[in-house]
């Protein structure tokens, strides 16, 4: 069963403080945060509710502000999300479907980014929508770092 996250409205300065209580943005100023949160929604998804479904097409990065949501790739799970992480980003930015399940393991609150926000912000905010790109590039870099050594650890054993 697919549960459709639900969309709770929440001002700018709420959805700024959200962002400002994650690891995520600790390099963003709070006017930069606020800007941020004009164009990022919360959501809400219950627990056991697939936020979202490998093979779809991926149209959002999500940030975890409450709650906790597994990552799986067919029965494989990849890892377990804690406030502060994000998800989503590779299909924000190559615009490929998605690579992995998302599925809540308890009732999750998210900020997500829809690609149409982030073409806005890109438009109308261009450093700050390059210095996201920078944060996502970091995250995704480090990442591979460690897919890369677990690999290296799985092929030598």
């Amino acid at each position: 069963m697919i549960t459709k996250a639900t969309i709770i409205r929440a001002s700018r300065q709420d959805m700024a403080s959200m962002l400002d209580n994650t690891n995520w943005t600790h390099e963003f100023s709070w006017q930069q945060l606020l800007i941020l949160g004009d164009y990022f929604q919360l959501c809400s998804m219950p627990a056991h509710g697939l936020i979202y479904d490998e093979g779809d097409t991926g149209d959002s990065l999500g940030i975890l502000i409450k709650g906790c949501a597994q990552v799986c790739k067919g029965n494989n799970v990849l890892t377990t999300l804690r406030p502060g992480r994000t998800f989503g980003e590779m299909s924000l930015l190559d615009h490929q479907c998605r690579s992995a399940n998302v599925t809540a393991l308890e009732d999750c609150h998210f900020l997500s980014i829809s690609r149409a926000n982030f073409e806005k912000l890109s438009n109308e905010h261009p450093a700050l929508a390059l210095k996201m790109v920078i944060k996502i590039a970091k995250l995704l870099s480090q990442a591979l770092r460690l897919t890369s050594g677990q690999l290296c650890e799985f092929l030598e054993s």
